[in-house]
């Protein structure tokens, strides 16, 4: 009987320690605007991995989650939701109010399932189409679009 109650002890014990090795909070590495953009937009998903990258920025892994770059201004550059669409609100606050207008107006602000951008353009992608704006003309083009392109300002 005390044989069986120490090797339990031994296997409860040796748990203990696999799982506190595991349990390092990959969010404490992480710089605050960073883990403030993630739980603002992503509540209640936790930091799978976090890695700092060569240009400055860093990438988050969310458990089960997007994926999310970051630039050395800890603003975003590439969310991608790996397989789920985006939250609506990450669109309504972090993308040009023409584009976000344009998602609406076709009915597709709950279909993106990855946002990038950069100096010069969004690019959304759905399940079945990309969508891209242009920062300086504020052009959207998508394919199939009457000569490739479609734009919500007046020119």
């Amino acid at each position: 009987m005390k044989k069986t109650y120490n090797i339990l002890l031994f296997m409860v014990l040796g748990i203990f320690v696999v799982f506190g090795a595991c349990s390092s909070d990959a969010s404490e590495e992480m710089p605050s605007a960073v883990s403030k953009f993630t739980t603002q937009y992503f509540p209640g998903l936790g930091v799978k991995s976090f890695q700092e990258l060569k240009d400055g920025g860093c990438m988050v892994q969310l458990s089960g989650g997007p994926t999310i770059t970051f630039d050395g201004d800890d603003m975003w550059k590439e969310i991608d939701g790996n397989g789920s669409v985006l939250p609506q609100v990450l669109m309504y606050d972090q993308l040009p109010t023409d584009l976000y207008e344009y998602l609406q107006a076709t009915e597709q602000q709950s279909d993106v399932y990855e946002m990038k951008r950069d100096k010069h353009y969004y690019k959304l992608t759905m399940l079945d189409t990309v969508i891209t704006y242009d920062r300086a003309t504020g052009k959207i083009t998508y394919p199939g679009a009457k000569d490739g392109k479609m734009s919500r300002r007046s020119d």
